[in-house]
């Protein structure tokens, strides 16, 4: 099937890398001055649930789909969404259903480290998961590149403001999300029928994204 021929199956920084990335940040640039000058915040936690909603969507049918004959109508195991731009999803989620206007705060100072330096990172690192068919790529690039406009507007709207404190629970928050992390990858963690392991490596605490990044890779 087409959907499952390759649209950016070169390494990283190779001429359809560098395109995607030229859109990517010519789309964060608009999408923030326009967001920023003409968005209120609860508009903008709408636009996030619906793209989010969509991404996650294409990614969940695309996967099944690529799997079907090795595992029937089932996510692997390694598509879940516990990895922190992944567990943006639920945060955007909260941020729509919740009136409490505390725990909002606590959540934009939480995805504002998140969001901007995961989304410009994933962006660059385009791992080999983002690089399976053409449905996944524009999935994956899509939606790191929401986020990311998504931060940037909380850093240029001046209603509203982070104290240190708001950065300290943030480094709680992602400390005991890392650790969350450790047991999830050691439930997940399975053999698969050729003998070898799967590659469980949620907020790649197991090993680093992806060969060849330097001072994380041995």
């Amino acid at each position: 099937m087409y959907i499952y021929s390759d649209f950016f199956n070169n390494d990283i920084f190779h001429f359809k890398h560098i395109m995607i990335l030229i859109v990517c940040f010519a789309l964060i640039i608009v999408g923030t001055i326009f967001s920023v000058k003409k968005l209120k915040i609860n508009t903008m936690h709408r636009i996030l649930l619906i793209v989010g909603f969509v991404s996650e969507s294409l990614k969940v049918f695309t996967y099944i789909l690529m799997n079907e004959s090795s595992l029937g109508g089932y996510l692997p195991k390694t598509d879940l969404p516990f990895h922190l731009c992944s567990l943006q999803l639920i945060l955007i989620l909260i941020l729509n259903l919740s009136h409490n206007e505390k725990l909002k705060h606590l959540l934009h100072g939480f995805m504002l480290p998140t969001c901007l330096l995961g989304g410009i990172l994933a962006l660059f690192i385009a791992t080999s998961s983002a690089r399976n068919n053409w449905v996944i790529t524009i999935q994956y690039f899509l939606f790191h590149s929401t986020i990311s406009i998504f931060a940037l507007y909380l850093i240029f709207r001046k209603d509203v403001v982070f104290t240190a404190k708001d950065y300290v629970n943030t480094l709680l928050l992602l400390i005991g999300v890392l650790f969350v992390a450790i047991y999830l990858n050691s439930i997940l963690y399975y053999k698969k029928d050729d003998g070898t392991f799967a590659d469980i490596n949620f907020m790649y605490v197991v090993n680093p994204p992806m060969d060849g990044i330097p001072f994380l890779n041995k």
